[in-house]
């Protein structure tokens, strides 16, 4: 009696690891937040600014699963969907055709801004970490099930990236009503995993069982790993290996704004546009065909009703990587598209209302979200934001403080989504057990 091990570990592997940058939404209906630029490129700030190493602080994790499709209550502690007090109806029943995590984690190192309210150049040194994969919903089935048919494995998808982000951007205004930007990005690839499934098949019958693998996996920069005596990957001493650069790309953020003389101002923006060719310390494929014919096999809740070491073996060998050479590969990054607009009421110009249009392009994490504001600056040192909208994730909100004292600007803020949220031994906390989506983020700048 043997459960499907290889295929358990596999999803639990990949749903343990913790991907594009994004701008702060809720920043955009601000009146003096000092990294608008980000936005919309063409923003020129008043004064010129400095940031250093905590100057912008992005946290933000997408998905549209939640905890509760993968933890289920039994008694009075928490189980997986794997789990065999759990239903194959309950745990499929809440998955999608294609289950995403990404995670987006950026730092500032170093921000720097010449403006004098006509024209402006900035400078900016970030720290990204970037990481997104997708499930099929059939690989779940396959774990919890085990039954007899057949299983598509073809999407399961997972991509890891550390990138150093030096930025340079020019903005001015052209006339009283019209400014236009631009911002550069120079990408240093320092680490890149990607795992990608293809066409990827498994049969399970009830006399045999046969995998046809089409896998791949490319690891670039640090990253590495060792190869066994067969020539396949050792992914068990994955580890910092290789080059300490890995890749090279570019990206170009463009944005133009225009103010009318009645309060009015709109703006449009793409930022993220390009690409990064990775060098690839070590490359593999999984790729052939293996099928296992040994006697009679039958399946409950996937457990497999014979002893199949042999089959198992079969498997492990079918979907091992053969190492082959290096090689040089190109990805596009995620974009951002953003339409937005603001009005400054003309009874009150400390009071505005807005609206924000936001796409994001990601492989198999692409989503959009709409946004409705107000502002509020009773005064030069503070100004008080919040939104919300509706998006592919559903409900969204977001609000900011911004503190303007003396030279120092900091601001605090939040766009999120969590949907329903749950509780830990009764109390109440902020743990998405359905679809969620945040950014954290936290400002700070020298204004001078």
């Amino acid at each position: 009696m043997k459960k499907l091990y290889i295929i358990t570990l596999a999803a639990a592997a990949l749903l343990s690891i913790g991907a594009s940058a994004q701008s702060f939404r809720s920043g955009y209906f601000l009146d003096n937040y000092v990294y608008g630029y980000r936005i919309n490129p063409a923003q020129v700030n008043d004064r010129g600014f400095m940031g250093l190493a905590i100057s912008n602080i992005d946290l933000q994790n997408v998905s549209n699963i939640g905890v509760s499709s993968l933890l289920f209550p039994n008694g009075n502690s928490l189980v997986t969907g794997l789990n065999k007090a759990v239903s194959a109806d309950t745990f499929l029943g809440g998955l999608k055709p294609d289950n995403f995590i990404s995670l987006d984690e950026s730092i500032n190192v170093l921000s720097f801004g010449i403006a004098n309210g006509k024209r402006m150049h900035t400078v900016e040194l970030n720290a990204r970490v970037m990481s997104s994969q997708n499930l099929p919903y059939e690989l779940f089935s396959l774990a919890k099930k085990g039954s007899t048919g057949s299983y598509d494995l073809g999407g399961l998808f997972a991509s890891e990236n550390v990138l150093p982000d030096l930025s340079y951007g020019y903005s001015q205004w052209i006339n009283d009503n019209l400014s236009v930007g631009g911002r550069v990005h120079l990408l240093l690839g320092i680490a890149n995993v990607n795992l990608s499934a293809n066409n990827t098949a498994i049969y399970l019958g009830p006399d045999k069982i046969s995998i046809s693998p089409d896998l791949s996996v490319a690891m670039s920069g640090m990253l590495g790993a060792d190869t066994k005596a067969d020539g396949s990957i050792d992914l068990n001493s994955l580890g910092l290996k290789g080059s300490p650069v890995g890749g090279f790309g570019a990206t170009l953020d463009l944005g133009v704004q225009y103010k009318s003389d009645f309060g009015l101002e709109a703006m449009f923006s793409i930022t993220d546009l390009g690409m990064i060719s990775w060098k690839n310390s070590i490359s593999g494929t999984a790729s052939g065909a293996y099928e296992y014919s040994g006697g009679s096999i039958s399946f409950d809740g996937g457990t497999v009703k014979t002893d199949i070491t042999d089959a198992l073996n079969g498997i492990t060998d079918a979907i091992s990587f053969k190492t082959g050479a290096g090689k040089s590969s190109m990805s596009m990054m995620p974009f951002n598209i953003a339409a937005g607009a603001r009005y400054f009421m003309p009874f009150y110009n400390k009071l505005s209302v807005g609206a924000l249009a936001t796409y994001h392009n990601a492989k198999y994490a692409s989503w959009f979200d709409a946004r409705l504001g107000a502002t509020f600056t009773p005064a030069r040192i503070i100004t008080l934001t919040g939104n919300i909208g509706y998006g592919t994730f559903g409900a969204v909100w977001g609000a900011a403080v911004d503190l303007h004292l003396g030279p120092v600007n900091l601001l605090v803020g939040m766009d999120s989504f969590l949907g329903k949220t749950g509780t830990i031994k009764g109390v109440p906390v902020a743990i998405p057990i359905e679809r969620f989506m945040q950014n954290v983020h936290v400002g700070l700048a020298f204004t001078f």
